[in-house]
């Protein structure tokens, strides 16, 4: 396009501008905007007004993708970020040089759907697209899909290729996907929810770096204020690209979405930005702060708009940034906070399942009334419209329910509302038993009544009508005090029950109360009921019964014992039922702990020390000592040594002191039975391993121990004598030789960016620059120098997982360095990477020594002067030549040869190769 083409165009596309969408601003959805604000909006300003209404039956991730010529960050769809693409955005960030996005159908189907494929573009060779998954491979002219859902997704790669002219602007590329087709499963067109439908188009830009310009970087995922919140902001930064010759001004827009209407999901400061002469280079800060709209809306994603600059300056005059995409989490949690009748702590539950709420009672002649069956509910985010609780019960005719609904509307849901049940008679000597309440949702508010879990309340129904004058009573989640449910606490504890009557008494009644095994637990030698508290359950009370659950030091396991009711005396003559109780050990029946530590290469040994936690044996106890069985695929095999010696014996009166009955006393214990365990050696940079020892009892006939359950395994860690390993991994997508302006560090951000799923650590590329000296090169690095990526003595392995058989040095070692911190390229224990004729720009040959490339442009064929080193694509900073494009300059790679061996090879610095990289 020339010059006048240019103009022609920009008036038109004002015209366009101002006389068809006078009002724009304010206007946008999230649903247009996906990346930095460029929306459908397009569609309708350059021609396919229908391309706005494309079926909601296809998901496309990201409609609209924003490019930056020096961009830092390679996009990828993720199923798990919040943003949905890692990395996760960041201030950081400045933009994206390579992005994904995918599409699916959401619906079942049978048979197949098929969505064709259309891409227009006026970039020429500034953007690579390529079809990603599956893939990598040229984008198809026709989809196909024989299943939905994410698993099934297929998606699509957008690449920068940078360069160093100043390009004009052209409309952005478009990816039309056509009208669908649907097939049956002979491949027969047929109809069904996707035939005849448009799925949606994909638009891309990109924006030139070598213009007069902005660069806007990203912002991190935010969430609304609120108890757990703690990202409840975020900044974005802005600058210019060159000095303007005036000031430009940048006006900020964050209501310009309809979805922060009202700033109802955050606010901005500052609102405008004013860059001059002095502070252009300089960045500039916008502050995001969330708000929190007490709705529960989700992931709410939204754009601010930065509007046009305003300048003197010609060039910095009416220049559109990009717009900024904000998301923002909700902390608006759906569901229902309870409050019990005692108070407390609140409950609340989530769109997730809790346990059922206890701690409730009536009793079946309606003494307690609705004292101990209320509790007070209320919604915990604001719904849509009224929503309405129905309270039901399984209780039969055991209770009534007082409060069968409440209502919670737009203004009151969060203001607590009360519940009430009573008991009933059902004339029967049933016993106590729980009944459920739980409540169904009336709403036109589609989260209430679909999504969000109902809590269930269990209330113990105490059976004090027909012949029960006196019946013991306690709350639901506690025992009944059955036989089937015994009041159950570990030694020292205590549990309770009261007795009430079934009216209130003439006279002060007495019930005796006998423990049928003291050494156990013991009661009180009575209670007493009267008109003050035979409808009670208090603390402190007279009728409760205080269960003392006693701690001997025994091992004895859990031992059960009754409290026998004697016939009550004065005003009631009743014998009530008895209660049944159970008492659980707190001794140990062995007590484990170590010293030491084994080493690799050393005859360095962990003691371990066993101890007896209980009661003395009548028999001598013998326990069989061995290491865990690991498979070779496990970090911890071939770690555990030599034991010394197995079996250990504990003959008859070997108890452990009262002083020392714990883990890490047993070590000072005169009755201790002790043993040695030895680690192996390996020649494997593993880092230090913790493997198991198990312990067997051998069967013995002691009254306790017989019934004991063998010690828990015992970790000991093995201390590694090899130096650090560290991870290495071959990227899975190739890149240009030019690596942007950080040069070989853009290689290192792209190592970051694209670690293999599960690998952790900070990456740096196994790539050199050898600048010798030209400053025009931004960030060097050579061999064994300044940069350099590996260190001295370290043991180097290949990473292609997060499995410890594909990413450890004892099963994917590479190589180790020697005293320089190199390597034999050439002689390694296996290939960077598992695919044939794989290559890797390195700028290196496989000698390690920085590469120079014979068909390296001279000074006739790119006559800049100032480009001192021409080799390896100018430091990787270059494709082509600075002032003459169709020049091309070159790169050293390695190339995969199989049997842990590279060559050497110079390529085009266009082409692209994949990258090495090194764990720091």
């Amino acid at each position: 396009m020339n010059y006048y083409q240019q103009i022609r165009a920009s008036f038109l596309i004002l015209f366009v501008s101002l006389f068809l969408f006078p009002s724009c601003s304010g206007q946008v959805t999230a649903g247009d905007t996906f990346l930095f604000g460029f929306s459908e909006r397009f569609d309708r300003l350059f021609g396919n007004e229908a391309a706005v209404a494309c079926s909601t039956d296809v998901t496309l991730t990201t409609k609209a993708v924003s490019l930056v010529e020096d961009g830092n960050v390679s996009a990828t769809f993720s199923t798990t970020e919040d943003s949905g693409i890692t990395p996760a955005p960041t201030e950081n960030d400045w933009g994206y040089s390579s992005f994904e996005t995918c599409i699916y159908p959401n619906s079942p189907f049978s048979g197949s759907v098929e969505i064709p494929v259309t891409v227009t573009s006026n970039f020429g060779s500034r953007i690579t697209s390529t079809q990603s998954v599956p893939g990598p491979a040229a984008i198809p002219t026709k989809l196909t899909f024989t299943a939905n859902g994410l698993a099934a997704r297929q998606c699509f790669r957008f690449t920068v290729v940078n360069d160093t002219d100043r390009s004009p602007v052209v409309d952005p590329m478009t990816v039309a996907l056509g009208t669908m087709i649907q097939k049956d499963g002979s491949g027969n067109v047929t109809s069904g929810t996707y035939s005849g439908k448009d799925a949606c188009d994909i638009a891309v830009s990109l924006e030139d770096d070598e213009a007069p310009g902005l660069r806007v970087s990203n912002i991190r995922v935010m969430e609304e204020p609120g108890p757990s919140a703690t990202t409840t902001n975020g900044t974005f930064k802005v600058r210019l690209r060159t000095a303007p010759t005036a000031n430009v001004t940048i006006p900020i827009n964050d209501i310009y979405d309809a979805v922060n209407v009202g700033n109802r999901e955050g606010t901005t400061n500052p609102t405008t930005l004013t860059f001059t002469t002095g502070n252009w280079g300089t960045d500039q800060t916008v502050t995001v702060s969330s708000v929190d709209d007490l709705e529960l809306d989700g992931l709410k994603t939204y754009t601010i708009e930065l509007g046009r600059t305003t300048s003197t300056d010609s060039e910095y005059n009416g220049i559109k940034p990009r717009n900024v995409v904000v998301y923002n989490l909700d902390q608006s949690v759906p569901g229902f906070t309870v409050l019990k009748f005692n108070g407390g702590s609140t409950i609340s539950s989530a769109s997730i399942s809790i346990p059922t709420i206890s701690g409730f009672a009536t009793d079946e002649n309606n003494q307690l009334g609705d004292k101990y069956a209320n509790f007070q509910i209320r919604l915990r985010s604001k719904p849509t419209n009224n929503v309405t609780l129905n309270f039901t019960s399984n209780c039969g005719t055991k209770c009534t329910i007082q409060t069968p609904t409440l209502t919670f509307t737009t203004t009151n849901w969060n203001a607590y509302q009360t519940f009430r049940a009573i008991g009933t008679t059902d004339s029967a000597n049933s016993g106590n038993q729980d009944y459920t309440v739980s409540f169904t949702v009336s709403s036109s508010d589609s989260t209430y009544s679909t999504t969000v879990y109902k809590p269930n309340f269990s209330i113990r129904s105490c059976d004090n009508d027909g012949t029960h004058l006196i019946q013991p009573c306690n709350y639901s989640g506690s025992p009944l005090g059955t036989t089937g449910g015994r009041l159950s606490a570990q030694e020292g504890g205590a549990t309770q029950i009261w007795l009430i009557t079934q009216t209130s008494p003439a006279s002060q009644v007495t019930v005796g109360l006998n423990s049928t095994d003291t050494t156990e637990g013991t009661v009180p030698t009575n209670v007493t009921i009267d008109s003050s508290n035979y409808n009670a359950m208090e603390t402190g009370a007279t009728n409760r019964i205080a269960l003392a659950h006693v701690d001997d030091a025994l091992v004895d396991l859990t031992q059960n014992w009754t409290i026998t009711t004697a016939t009550s005396t004065g005003g009631l003559s009743y014998d009530a039922i008895d209660i049944f109780a159970a008492t659980t050990d707190d001794e140990k029946a062995f007590y484990v702990t170590h010293t030491g530590s084994t080493r690799e290469g050393t005859a360095n040994v962990a003691t371990v020390h066993v101890c007896l936690g209980g009661n003395n044996p009548t028999q001598p106890v013998v326990l069989n000592i061995s290491c865990k069985t690991y498979t070779s695929g496990e970090a911890a095999f071939g770690e555990c040594g030599t034991i010394t010696t197995s079996p250990i014996t504990f003959p008859v009166n070997s108890e452990v002191e009262t002083m020392n009955a714990s883990d890490a006393g047993c070590a000072n214990s005169a009755n201790k039975q002790s043993f040695t365990v030895s680690g192996l050696n390996d020649t494997f940079a593993d880092g230090n391993q913790t493997f198991d020892i198990r312990f067997a009892m051998v069967a013995n006939t002691d009254t306790n121990y017989q019934n004991a359950t063998n010690p828990s395994d015992h970790s000991i860690t093995n201390e590694d004598d090899e130096p650090t390993g560290k991870k290495i991994f071959a990227t899975s997508n190739s890149y240009k030789g030019e690596m942007g302006t950080d040069g070989v560090f853009g290689a290192d951000l792209t190592c970051n960016n694209n670690k293999p799923t599960g690998v952790s650590g900070t990456y740096k590329a196994l790539i050199v620059s050898n600048s010798v000296g030209d400053a025009s090169i931004a960030n060097h690095r050579v061999p064994g120098g300044i940069n350099w990526v590996l260190s001295p003595s370290y043991y180097y392995f290949r990473c292609t997982g997060s499995g410890y058989s594909v990413c450890s040095d004892e099963h994917t070692r590479l190589f180790i360095t020697d005293g320089s911190a190199l390597f034999n390229p050439t002689s390694m224990s296996r290939d960077f990477s598992t695919t044939s004729a794989d290559e890797f720009w390195t700028g290196m040959t496989n000698t390690l020594t920085p590469a120079t490339q014979t068909s390296t442009p001279n000074s006739t064929a790119c006559n800049d002067g100032t480009l001192v080193y021409r080799h390896n694509c100018h430091g990787f900073n270059y494709e082509t030549c600075t002032t003459n494009a169709a020049t091309y300059f070159y790169g050293e790679i390695w190339v995969r040869n199989g049997a842990g061996s590279v060559s050497s090879a110079e390529r085009r610095c266009d082409l692209q190769k994949k990258l090495i990289c090194v764990e720091q």
